[in-house]
């Protein structure tokens, strides 16, 4: 049976479950005796050919924690207040002020993709799939993200034609950012289409300016825009049976971002996640039945998107 990996979801209700199907795990096949250390000592080193981990990362900063944890939500506006009755006068006690904020209380939730192998048809080895399973894993969480990023972010809309200047309307995009947050962004995500109609946007102006904006990488337009780095993403996923759609399709992004940050740190979105047995980012679990392998693939994460801390530009 052929390895469908864009198939729709299907439901392991803990019975019979067809080799070939990618479903969600069931709890009740899995025990501590199943883990596979050799599988999941595998996933340490697998690469991702799409670069969905790296887009991931890129978009929403991965920070290591216990199941269930705690980070201080600050209000901004407090973090730019200003005063001109700071001065003491004698006799009396300096101007005293509060910052408000509070504790917020999660956890990280259990993901996870599950497929059958038939013994007696030896299609795909057991590394090939954890691989896809894991490629799926990543593809799910980074349109989640993607999705987040795009919620919180303030919506304009843009045209980019022969009388357009598109880096002058990003770099509009990334001035409303700080003051709308009070910090400069560092990060964005341009979609290929929208890369694409800002190559068409500028070939037919043949101007000095639109022919030197048009020989520009997108890491180029990026500093110009004053980021740490512009990327571009094609990342696609199966909308439909017959047809595939992009994760984000016309539009670019603006953001703050860094990884390695803390939980309590500042950043647009923030991936939290805690590492299952085995210590790496996934745990994979095996079981023989009979003349099936059942191999699922799971992790820890829960990613939070600060409201208001984004721009996004939809183009046409």
């Amino acid at each position: 049976m052929k390895f469908n990996e864009h198939a729709p979801l299907a439901i392991d209700n803990g019975a019979s479950l067809q080799p070939g199907v990618i479903t969600a795990i069931n709890e009740a096949r899995l025990s501590a005796s199943t883990y596979s250390e050799p599988l999941t000592a595998y996933t340490a080193g697998w690469k991702d050919s799409e670069n969905l981990d790296e887009l991931l990362e890129y978009i929403a900063p991965s920070i290591p924690v216990a199941r269930r944890f705690e980070f201080k939500k600050g209000k901004n506006k407090e973090l730019f207040l200003s005063d001109i009755d700071d001065i003491r006068a004698i006799g009396s006690d300096f101007k005293r002020v509060e910052y408000s904020g509070e504790s917020v209380n999660e956890k990280t939730v259990n993901k996870g993709l599950a497929y059958r192998i038939d013994r007696d048809e030896d299609l795909v080895s057991e590394e090939q799939v954890v691989s896809r399973l894991m490629t799926r894993l990543f593809r799910n969480e980074y349109r989640r993200a993607t999705t987040q990023a795009q919620a919180i972010a303030t919506n304009t809309a843009k045209t980019w034609n022969s009388s357009a200047n598109p880096d002058d309307d990003m770099g509009e995009a990334v001035a409303a950012f700080q003051l709308a947050t009070g910090t400069f962004p560092n990060r964005g995500l341009i979609s290929l289409v929208a890369w694409n109609l800002r190559r068409k946007a500028y070939a037919p102006q043949n101007t000095a300016g639109a022919n030197a904006g048009l020989s520009l990488t997108p890491k180029q337009v990026g500093e110009l825009l004053g980021l740490d780095d512009l990327k571009v993403t094609r990342a696609l996923f199966q909308s439909t049976e017959t047809a595939k759609a992009r994760i984000l399709t016309s539009h670019a992004l603006f953001f703050y971002g860094e990884s390695g940050i803390m939980k309590d740190d500042p950043s647009s979105l923030k991936r939290f996640v805690t590492k299952p047995e085995g210590g790496g980012k996934f745990r994979v679990l095996r079981k023989e039945e009979g003349k099936f392998i059942y191999i699922a693939v799971e992790h820890y994460s829960n990613t939070i998107a600060a409201a208001g801390s984004a721009q996004q530009l939809t183009i046409s």
